[in-house]
């Protein structure tokens, strides 16, 4: 039984000095998708604010209006959602298609397949912190104070998010790699958790119903989002129990995506 784990520990050293290895590599390639993502684009990356702010200004004249919102409160809170809420689509659903995205490189290079959702986990994050300043910028006619906690709490949130959305990306690259139907799948089952989750609706909305706001409590989206609120929207660190979920919903999803990548990396080229 010893021998046993120290083979498989051995191995998962082994692997993960392979991926270490490969680190200039997939790095460059992350560096090429957010080149060639804002390409001939006249305000390149800056998209990546402007996309959000411009969103959330239309969701919050449209929802604060149905739901009598304070816009001043109400905006931040639809922004933070919608920036985290675009962590959750890229790993999920653009996830799907980083393996058949890389079929060349798979073929050419023998590399573990795992480099390439982490570059694209990479690319996403990137975007994610470039985006935050759309937030910091809201939040400094606001609270300014808020900024500071913010960004002081954010690398710990990134790190957390970071590990979720490889996570994420592993499953969907696999699974959207061998089963062609998943992006629709899954797009459709996002829609139902996008209204379950606290992106837009805010707490005192789902009170009026104990179940619903069951759900709200006990979905593991709802402390994610908390890491990026509490700093930005409220002044606050996070508390325990939201790291606790984070992390316990990131540890849940690495073992799921360990075990997929263990069993389908050796033969997904024949699924390319």
């Amino acid at each position: 039984m010893r021998k046993r784990v120290y083979i498989e520990v051995e191995s998962i050293k082994s692997y993960w000095r392979r991926v270490y290895e490969a680190r200039f590599f997939w790095l460059h390639l992350s560096k090429m998708d957010l080149k060639n993502k804002f390409r001939r684009s006249k305000l390149g990356i800056l998209w990546v604010c402007v996309n959000p702010f411009c969103l959330m200004m239309i969701m919050s004249v449209v929802f604060g209006t149905v739901f009598h919102q304070e816009m001043r409160t109400y905006a931040p809170y639809v922004l933070s959602g919608l920036l985290f809420w675009n962590v959750v689509t890229e790993g999920l659903i653009t996830g799907a298609s980083v393996i058949i995205g890389c079929d060349p490189y798979i073929r050419q290079f023998n590399h573990p397949v795992i480099i390439y959702p982490i570059k694209a986990t990479i690319t996403s994050l990137s975007c994610f912190v470039i985006s935050t300043l759309a937030l910091g910028v809201l939040e400094i006619f606001i609270s300014p104070v808020n900024v500071l906690i913010g960004y002081i709490s954010l690398p710990l949130t990134l790190l957390i998010y970071f590990g979720f959305g490889l996570s994420c990306c592993i499953i969907a690259s696999f699974i959207g790699t061998k089963y062609r139907d998943y992006p629709q799948i899954i797009s459709l089952t996002l829609q139902a958790v996008w209204y379950l989750s606290p992106v837009f609706f805010q707490e005192s909305m789902f009170m009026g119903n104990k179940y619903l706001y069951l759900v709200f409590i006990m979905n593991p989206l709802t402390h994610l989002l908390k890491l990026l609120r509490c700093p930005f929207l409220d002044g606050t660190m996070p508390s325990l129990v939201n790291y606790a979920v984070s992390i316990g919903t990131v540890a849940f999803l690495g073992l799921i995506a360990y075990i997929i990548n263990k069993r389908c990396s050796k033969d997904i080229i024949f699924y390319i």
